[in-house]
């Protein structure tokens, strides 16, 4: 009986094996010379794993609109090349394959073949030069292929397709744009080629399409193709998550119409510009006196569009989302509560309420307390993690976008020529707060302010010092008031400023990052689109 129960074990195992143990394609590396006529000599070398199914490999290459396919060649990892024989067999057995590759002629494209041979970890290196794969449009030179085929049997680990020029010109974004379809990973310009490569393992849904546009005389293409590049592109874009933002005609012509003519003209406005913004300057700051009431009604974000348009370089964010942390704090929106974990130790957690009157608030505070709440979860309670998390996830990248677009308002010094009065305000309560320690009284009222005043030193970036300055002052105003206390935490806020800061960053870079690639500069490619391409189709591997 033990002998029958071994048996029956091995004899399942052995099954298992034969259910289990396919074919394996691990890496596909696919190199592509460009000629000056627009020829490509495509190299592919594929690392596999082969057992005793299937006879052959083939390679499907369709859809090719005027292009032919020549010189078909194939080799081992041994260096051994392979014997074309022309019109392939796919009847033959193995056997008779191995050694041997050849081309199937079908009506829309061919299947370049080759016998598997012996089993085990092989490389074969296959090579063919298609015609005419880049052409010449009216407004640009430029392709858009299918270098791996859909529905691949098995299907690649992981790909890497490199594109260079036979006379060794360097591509960039100077010369060229490029974008990517149907597959999860990245596109980029990478020392003077065009590198496509995957993130994740193909599925029977994945392919890769490369689309690439070329200024007029990098290539002379001996073939013209049909339309424009911009119609091909469009087509390509059909379905894609491609974004269309920076390419009109109109932004085309302007920015070349600056390049153009434009050298001397743009420094001249830019000293006339910082002329006007220090006589600007002196009109707010002369004669400025403190200000210990809070301007714009407490609108945290028009009083930081001030403070930005007034800035002779750059635009600060960071204290603006500090200081709408604090406010939500100070409305009760967030409390600072203290747990035991597990080993006894005091923690603070960072807990998420109900945002009173919401309607009615801002719509930059709004959007950062639902960021927070919807991070924090069902429990209520924020970690920083979570608040990572939430803000790099592909599901919620839609409203962080527009989060970062209602955060980085613009507004500009000429706007405010007649609200001087409401400015002096706003840096008469900073001049206020930065010289706190002259205060010879502290009037009931003005402690009322102190917890607006936190939010608002914080907002001018010297909270540290200004909440320092209270504590002298007034020691047990806080610790009579929680509210104030949470507002002045020295240990849970910084961590939470700091990953709202970062994340915020991070999201800000994507957004930009993916504006980029619409225009063809490189970056992820889309899961989507593609439509119109040339070569490729669906099928191949091993049979």
């Amino acid at each position: 009986m033990k002998h029958l129960r071994s048996s029956i074990l091995l004899s399942l195992l052995l099954l298992a094996g034969g259910v289990f143990a396919r074919p394996q394609l691990n890496n596909l590396d696919i190199r592509v010379v460009l000629s000056k006529n627009g020829d490509a000599r495509i190299t592919e070398t594929r690392q596999m794993t082969i057992d005793s199914e299937g006879t052959e490999c083939y390679v499907v290459i369709g859809n090719l609109n005027g292009s032919e396919l020549r010189d078909f060649a194939v080799s081992d990892e041994s260096g051994y090349e392979f014997n074309n024989i022309g019109q392939w067999d796919i009847d033959r057995s193995r056997g008779w394959k191995a050694g041997k590759c050849g081309i199937v002629t079908k009506h829309d494209g061919y299947e370049l073949c080759w016998g598997l041979g012996e089993s085990g970890d092989r490389t074969y290196v296959t090579s063919y030069t298609v015609t005419d794969l880049l052409r010449s449009y009216s407004d640009a030179d430029g392709f858009n292929y299918m270098f791996v085929a859909e529905g691949m049997s098995p299907s690649p680990q992981h790909v890497k397709l490199t594109i260079v020029a036979e006379d060794s010109t360097q591509f960039s974004s100077d010369n060229a744009a490029i974008w990517a379809f149907r597959y999860y990973g990245d596109v980029n310009f990478s020392d003077g080629a065009i590198v496509a490569e995957s993130s994740e393992p193909f599925t029977s849904r994945s392919a890769m399409i490369v689309m690439s546009r070329f200024d007029k005389g990098v290539f002379d293409p001996a073939m013209i193709g049909d339309g424009t590049f911009e119609q091909m592109k469009e087509r390509a874009f059909e379905g894609s998550d491609y974004n269309r933002e920076g390419n009109s005609k109109a932004e085309k012509f302007f920015l070349l119409f600056f390049l153009l003519f434009f050298f001397v003209l743009p420094l001249l406005l830019f000293i006339g510009y910082l002329i006007y913004l220090w006589r600007e300057h002196r009109k707010v700051t002369k004669d400025l006196l403190w200000y210990r009431d809070i301007p714009y009604e407490g609108n945290l974000q028009q009083s930081n569009d001030v403070l930005n348009a007034y800035k002779y370089f750059g635009a600060d964010y960071n204290n603006l989302l500090s200081a709408c942390i604090l406010k939500l704090i100070n409305d009760g929106a967030i409390s600072i509560d203290q747990s035991v974990n597990e080993k006894g130790k005091t923690r603070q957690n960072f807990v998420i309420h109900e945002l009173k009157d919401a309607d009615e608030r801002p719509q930059l505070l709004r959007m950062v307390h639902k960021i927070f709440r919807d991070a924090a979860g069902n429990d209520t309670i924020l970690e920083p993690k979570e608040l990572r998390s939430w803000m790099t996830s592909r599901y919620n990248q839609s409203y962080t976008d527009s989060f970062i677009q209602t955060l980085h308002s613009k507004t500009s010094i000429y706007q405010y020529r007649n609200e001087i009065d409401e400015v002096r305000k706003l840096f008469g309560l900073k001049k206020f707060l930065k010289e706190f320690t002259l205060l010879d009284e502290r009037s009931l009222g003005e402690v009322k302010l102190w917890k607006d005043y936190m939010i608002y030193a914080t907002l001018f970036g010297i909270a540290d010092r200004v909440i320092a300055e209270m504590k002298k002052i007034n020691p047990e105003y806080f610790n009579m008031d929680k509210i104030a206390q949470q507002m002045a935490d020295e240990t849970t806020l910084p961590m939470i400023y700091s990953t709202m800061h970062n994340s915020t960053s991070r999201a800000a870079m994507s957004k930009a990052e993916r504006e980029a690639r619409a225009m063809g500069r490189g970056g992820s490619a889309s899961w989507g689109g593609g439509g119109g391409f040339s070569g490729g189709g669906f099928g191949g591997g091993v049979r």
